[in-house]
């Protein structure tokens, strides 16, 4: 994928050189984390949805350490205004297992590519619980009327942002990436000056800001560069893996 989560990883020389413990935090489901998470073998707490889903992964599916959810009741306002006023946005919404959207159009078919999923394609029944709002949106005068006109609602405890260049999201606003962050390293007594942040969007400028060492992949926002001590090959070239080779490097040094 050309997008990529946010890696924490402590750099304290108290963990193994062997295996670095690592969060991804990313804006996505726990389905479009899945395969990562798998493949490093992370059995480490893992961030979901801004912030509002953390959770750990094993061979026999999730176990949720904290989750935050939209009311269904906001759900259908939002849903209903969006289909109604904006009708070439692609909606979609996610449920801890399920990726729905209201009809196959440009938006599903990119994010199938991008994520190997299939959604379902239905009208929210509020059966299910739901923590992401998604709307695809190609035209950026249009994304920023979409989002003004969300914002003007004001409607209480969620929270609208952009991600990406089409994406707007909405999840709830109890948690955030920071906060969410600021958790995980309160049980293990750890600050965040001891931790690596390895970024490549706007949303992660203020974990990477507040990360002890802060790492660009090569392929991040200019601006995000200017946040780090450290830019690695691009995601697509094994940056990530390079940054967590320095990372390890860094960490028998301290031993």
């Amino acid at each position: 994928m050309t997008h990529m989560e946010l890696y924490l990883i402590p750099t304290t020389g108290q963990y193994t050189t062997v295996k670095l413990p690592i969060t991804l935090v990313s804006a996505r489901s726990p389905l479009e984390m899945s395969d990562v998470v798998e493949k490093l073998q992370l059995s480490t707490p893992q961030i979901a949805f801004n912030g509002n889903l953390t959770f750990t992964q094993n061979q026999f599916g999730l176990q949720i350490l904290d989750k935050n959810t939209l009311n269904s009741e906001i759900v259908f306002q939002i849903l209903n205004y969006v289909s109604s006023e904006f009708p070439k946005v692609s909606l979609n919404w996610y449920s801890l297992a399920h990726w729905y959207t209201n009809k196959q159009d440009k938006g599903a078919f990119i994010q199938k590519a991008l994520t190997v999923l299939e959604p379902r394609i239905k009208t929210f029944d509020g059966q299910s619980e739901i923590y992401k709002i998604m709307m695809i949106v190609f035209d950026q005068n249009e994304l920023h009327q979409l989002q003004n006109q969300l914002n003007q609602l004001e409607i209480p405890n969620i929270a609208i942002q952009q991600s990406g260049q089409w994406y707007l999201e909405i999840t709830s606003d109890k948690r955030t990436k920071a906060n969410a962050v600021q958790s995980i390293l309160n049980d293990e007594a750890l600050d965040f000056t001891q931790i690596a942040a390895i970024g490549d969007g706007h949303n992660d400028i203020p974990l990477l800001k507040a990360a002890g060492l802060a790492i660009a992949v090569d392929n991040a926002n200019p601006e995000v560069k200017k946040h780090v001590k450290m830019v690695v090959a691009k995601n697509t070239e094994h940056g990530v893996a390079e940054a967590i080779s320095a990372i390890n490097t860094l960490n028998e040094q301290v031993i």
